[in-house]
C-alpha cells in the first residue's frame, strides 16, 4: 500500500493522468484517493492470505517427504506423477563427502574451496545473475550446515522478508518450535560419525575466534602460519598476528595489532614467525610430550577411573537386577509369540527389550575393573598416534596442523619479555593431552610443568 501511494502521489505531481481501468478509478475524480486506499487494502490482504494457503500446502508436501522447491548439491529433483521427490545424485555426493572430510581434517572454508577450484571440481548452478560457477567459502560454510547431508530434513526453518522501499529479501529464522524435522534415512550422503566430528569442529573454532566471523570462515582459521588464532596478547588479550613481512619471500614476524594498527597496546614487541613457533614446539616436545609424561598421565587416569568404578557396586547391582527382569519379559513375550503367532506389537515389544538389554550388558561390561584396562590400551594408542599425527602434520600441511593444535590447545598467552633492543616472548598455556578423545569416561587431564622449565618453552 505504501508503495502504491507513492507512485501515485509522484504521478500526480508531474501531472500524469493515472486511470485503473478494472476497479474503474480515475485520478482525476474526488474519490480518486478513497478508492485507491480501499483497493491497496484489499490487494494487500488477498496477497497475505495467498501467502498462508502456499505454505500451508508446501508444510503438507514437507510432511510426506515431498520436495518443496529449490534444488540442493548432491540430489536431483525427480517427478513422480504429480510430486517431484529428491534422490542422491551420486556423482554429487561423492563431492560432498570430500568437502565433509577435508573439514574434519582441518581444511578452513578458503583451503577447501581453492582445492576444488584449482581441481576443476563440478560446482552447484549459479543463482540467476551470477556470472561464475566456481567454488566460494559461503556454499561451503552452507553445506557442512545442512542436516539433510545426515538424513534428516528441517523444513520451516526460516522466512523471507521484503527491505522496505526495495525488492532485496532478507533470510530470518523462525522459532525453533516451528521447525518441522523428518528423519530420511534414504537421502543420507554423510554417516553420523563424519557429521558429528564436523559440527564439533566448527563449535570449537567458532568458540576460540569469539567475537569473530563464526566456524570455518575465519581469516586465522585459514591462515597460513600455524599458530594464528592460538597466540594471546598477555597486555591487551588481543590475537597476536603476523603484522610484518607477509609478502611474498618475506619474514613474518608475530606481534599485537592493538599495537601495530592502532597504537592502543603497550606490547611493540614484534618476533619472527619461524622462531616463535619452533622454541614454542620444542618446548612442547620437552615439557609434555616426552613418553614417560604421557605414561604417568595414563597411569593417573587409569587409577582415577578404577576407583570411581569401585564406588559404583549399587548402581551396577541395580543394573544386573534390571537385566535379569528383562530377560525374563523376553522369555515371556518369545513365549506368547510362539503361542498366538506373529503379532507387530509382540515383535516391537521383544525388539525393544533386547535392545535394552544389549545397552545394559555393555555397561555392566564397560564398569568392570578388568575392562578398564583394555580400554586405557586403546587410549594409550590414540595418544601416541595422535601427537604422531601433530609432528608429521606440522611440516607438511597447516591447515590440518592447525586442526589438530585445536584439539588440544585453546590459547596461549604470551608474554613479552625485554632483551636488549628485541626482546622475545615467554609462553604460557594449557595443553589437553587427550584432546579429542571421543570416550564419555575420559576426562581432561592437565600437566604441570617440573622443574627444567625454560621461559620460552611452552609453560602449563
Amino acid at each position: 500500500m505504501g508503495e502504491t501511494a507513492r507512485f501515485y502521489e509522484q504521478l500526480g505531481f508531474n501531472e500524469i493522468r493515472v486511470m485503473a481501468l478494472s476497479q474503474g478509478i480515475d485520478s482525476q475524480s474526488a474519490q480518486a484517493d478513497v478508492l485507491l486506499s480501499v483497493h491497496g487494502l484489499v490487494d494487500s490482504l488477498y496477497i497475505k492470505e495467498l501467502g498462508k494457503k502456499t505454505h500451508r500446502g508446501l508444510e503438507g508436501r514437507a510432511l510426506l517427504g515431498l520436495s518443496t522447491g529449490g534444488r540442493c548439491f548432491g540430489y536431483d529433483n525427480v517427478r513422480d506423477g504429480e510430486c517431484i521427490r529428491q534422490q542422491i545424485n551420486p556423482d554429487e555426493a561423492a563431492i560432498v563427502r570430500r568437502i565433509f572430510e577435508m573439514a574434519a581434517e582441518g581444511g578452513s572454508l578458503k583451503v577447501i574451496a581453492r582445492t576444488l577450484n584449482d581441481e576443476r571440481v563440478q560446482s552447484p548452478r549459479p543463482r540467476a545473475g551470477k556470472r561464475y560457477a566456481t567454488w566460494c567459502p559461503t556454499a561451503i560454510r552452507a553445506m557442512l550446515r545442512r542436516e539433510l547431508y545426515a538424513g534428516r530434513v528441517v523444513w520451516n526453518r526460516s522466512r523471507f522478508v521484503k527491505a522496505p522501499g526495495s525488492n532485496k529479501r532478507l533470510r530470518r529464522e523462525r522459532p525453533e518450535s516451528e521447525w518441522r524435522t523428518t528423519d530420511r534415512p534414504e537421502l543420507r550422503i554423510i554417516d553420523d560419525g563424519l557429521w558429528i566430528r564436523v559440527q564439533r569442529r566448527i563449535e570449537r573454532i567458532a568458540d576460540q575466534y569469539k567475537g569473530k566471523r563464526p566456524g570455518l570462515y575465519n581469516r586465522a582459521a585459514s591462515s597460513p602460519y600455524l599458530l594464528t588464532g592460538f597466540l594471546k596478547c598477555s597486555s591487551c588479550g588481543a590475537s597476536l598476528a603476523v603484522v610484518t613481512g607477509r609478502r611474498k619471500g618475506g619474514h613474518g614476524k608475530y606481534g599485537c595489532p592493538q599495537n601495530f594498527y592502532r597504537g592502543a597496546c603497550p606490547n611493540r614487541l614484534k618476533e619472527h614467525a619461524d622462531v616463535v613457533e619452533n622454541r614454542l614446539l620444542l618446548g612442547l616436545q620437552r615439557s609434555v610430550l616426552r613418553p614417560e609424561v604421557i605414561e604417568y598421565t595414563i597411569g593417573e587416569f587409569e587409577r582415577q577411573l578404577k576407583g570411581a568404578l569401585a564406588n559404583l557396586s549399587t548402581s551396577l547391582e541395580q543394573m544386573r537386577q534390571r537385566r535379569e527382569a528383562i530377560q525374563q519379559e523376553i522369555d515371556r513375550l518369545v513365549a506368547a509369540v510362539a503361542t498366538v503367532g506373529h503379532s507387530p506389537a509382540l515383535v516391537n515389544a521383544l525388539s525393544d527389550r533386547e535392545k535394552e538389554l544389549g545397552e545394559i550388558t555393555g555397561k555392566i561390561f564397560a564398569a568392570q575393573p578388568d575392562s578398564v584396562s583394555t580400554r586405557i590400551f586403546k587410549v594409550r594408542g590414540f595418544v601416541t598416534d595422535r601427537l604422531a599425527d601433530i609432528r608429521q602434520l606440522l611440516y607438511s600441511d597447516v591447515q590440518k596442523a592447525k586442526g589438530e593444535l585445536a584439539k588440544h590447545v585453546r590459547s596461549i598467552e604470551m608474554v613479552p619479555q625485554a632483551e636488549g633492543k628485541e626482546g622475545h616472548y615467554v609462553a604460557i598455556g594449557e595443553w589437553n593431552l587427550l584432546g579429542g578423545l571421543e570416550d564419555e569416561n575420559a576426562e581432561r587431564v592437565r600437566m604441570v610443568a617440573g622443574e627444567g622449565f625454560e621461559p620460552s618453552t611452552f609453560g602449563l
